[in-house]
């Protein structure tokens, strides 16, 4: 019996799924992010040998027919170089191919064509797929100098304004103390410490926006107004995608923002139809690390 390998390595987590030859999954399996450029290659690696580990207890020693890793630290597709460095030696494969995470929700939902998805978790990108199966690629710079409507932007600009608060002696809005909150803290001077800890990393960072955005549902006026100007970051990037794009009938949203926060995805789904009313935006259904299945099985 063949077996093939898909797997999702978003910002924060990785899921992974094995099938049979007859396209069954017979094992799933969740762990640490595998981004290097967020974690480190050293980690990404051992991150990925954690999932791959409690794969091989579960399922045998196998080696697969093919595998298709998708990565939120890449762009694009991944050369033979970078596929040896992050998986030699721990996923036992006949072939392998490596691309964003993007593009491997891009393959998550139906075949309609065109169309579009965006994923907004700890990072954010978004990308279509054209008539002629042309995959253009907009966002995903980074959480340095884009990501906007992310997660990790979300809380970054987030603290930025809790300190401004702070310096302006404001020290009862409610986001100071939803800062102090989250460091465990009851000065916000000591959190410094913390924020520019190696420990902190940036999925851990990304939390706080959990924290946001549930004083946006109290009606916290900043928590409220930041939650608005990221959406419009992510939102630009999407614009950008659609014009590009010309004509494409659904998109798809995926990640832990639109998931975990309603009020997020209700201003971005409200302003994006608003400019794109014949647009359908549904939340992509199938699990990613079935859409790299999918890739696996039927493309190498």
């Amino acid at each position: 019996m063949d077996y093939y390998l898909g797997i999702d390595g978003g910002g924060t987590r990785t899921t992974a799924a094995v099938s049979d030859d007859n396209g069954r999954i017979i094992y799933k399996s969740v762990g640490k992010t595998v981004n290097f450029y967020s974690v480190g290659m050293e980690k990404a690696r051992e991150n990925l040998a954690d999932i791959m580990n409690d794969i091989y207890e579960n399922i045998g020693d196998v080696i697969f027919k093919s595998a298709f890793v998708g990565c939120s630290a890449l762009d694009n597709e991944g050369d033979a170089d970078l596929i040896e460095t992050l998986c030699g030696g721990i996923i036992k494969s006949e072939k392998i191919k490596m691309n964003s995470d993007v593009y491997v929700a891009l393959f998550s939902g139906d075949c309609t064509v065109p169309r579009c998805v965006v994923i907004c978790g700890t990072g954010s990108m978004a990308a279509g797929i054209d008539a002629d199966n042309k995959i253009t690629v907009k966002g995903g710079w980074g959480h340095i100098i884009g990501d906007g409507g992310s997660a990790y932007s979300i809380a970054v600009n987030a603290l930025a304004e809790a300190v401004n608060l702070y310096d302006e002696n404001r020290k009862d809005e409610p986001l100071v103390k939803i800062a102090k909150d989250f460091f465990k803290t009851d000065d916000l001077r000591k959190i410094i410490d913390a924020v520019y800890s190696e420990e902190t990393t940036k999925d851990k960072l990304a939390d706080f926006a959990k924290l946001v955005s549930d004083g946006c549902e109290k009606g916290e006026k900043i928590s409220s107004e930041i939650l608005s100007d990221e959406c419009n970051k992510l939102l630009r990037t999407v614009y950008s995608l659609s014009e590009e794009m010309k004509e494409y009938e659904i998109l798809y949203l995926y990640g832990g923002v639109f998931q975990n926060n309603p009020i997020f995805k209700s201003i971005f789904t409200e302003r994006f139809n608003s400019k794109y009313p014949d647009i359908k935006v549904e939340m992509l259904t199938v699990a990613p690390e079935e859409g790299a299945l999918k890739i696996a099985r039927e493309t190498l």
